[in-house]
């Protein structure tokens, strides 16, 4: 049974802190720091390498075996979206500088793995998928609670929405000068949200009454 729990944590508010505080300054940083394979890309994509070796941590220390799956699940999806940041490998492919001093990079059919590399992130996204669904047929078969943060995963929603929706695509005219900066910071924090669900999300078994002498 999937339930969600309304425990706000202490970083959970340091998290909320530096999101507003971060939000706040966007108008003044410069949106240089927002281009592509620049600091905020560059610090979404440590952040998502820490959820992957952080949830990779998670296999060797679930106090529920079955969980294991659900953790490698999220090692992939932390490591694909990590992939994604890095353009699947574009950004270690420069080929010059446009108008605003935004580095260009190689199109994605150019790179030398490109054939392989769509169907290799269908496989991963099919084993993902598949992992987080058997692991849950398995819970309702075995008694598990998934007990998942509520708070932080309102916050990865609303934080991916702002970011790939608003933005991305620019639909608030008048903070079109900030929407790069405010693009990258929303798209970081929801990653570290994202860390947070996978750390905090909890897993209770409870054991099914039988009542072995009602015959029907």
């Amino acid at each position: 049974m999937l339930n969600f729990y309304k425990d706000i944590s202490l970083e959970t508010c340091i998290l909320f802190i530096l999101l507003i505080i971060l939000l706040a300054l966007s108008p003044f940083i410069p949106k240089e720091y927002s281009y592509e394979n620049h600091l905020f890309e560059n610090l979404e994509v440590v952040v998502l390498i820490i959820g992957f070796i952080l949830s990779l941590g998670k296999t060797l220390f679930t106090p529920l075996y079955d969980s294991i799956k659900f953790y490698i699940a999220f090692s992939i999806i932390f490591l694909l979206m990590a992939m994604r940041e890095l353009s699947w490998g574009r950004v270690f492919y420069p080929i010059g500088i446009d108008n605003n001093g935004e580095e260009i990079f190689i199109k994605v059919q150019e790179l030398w793995y490109f054939d392989i590399l769509y169907p290799l992130i269908t496989i991963l996204v099919i084993i993902t998928l598949g992992l987080l669904l058997y692991f849950y047929y398995q819970s309702t078969i075995k008694g598990i609670d998934w007990n998942v943060p509520a708070v932080e995963t309102v916050l990865f929603i609303i934080l991916s929405i702002l970011s790939q929706c608003v933005f991305d695509r620019g639909l608030i005219t008048y903070l079109a000068p900030y929407n790069q900066n405010l693009e990258e910071f929303c798209e970081l924090f929801a990653y570290i949200s994202l860390i947070f669900i996978c750390l905090k999300t909890k897993f209770t078994k409870h054991y099914i009454r039988i009542n072995y002498f009602k015959m029907f």
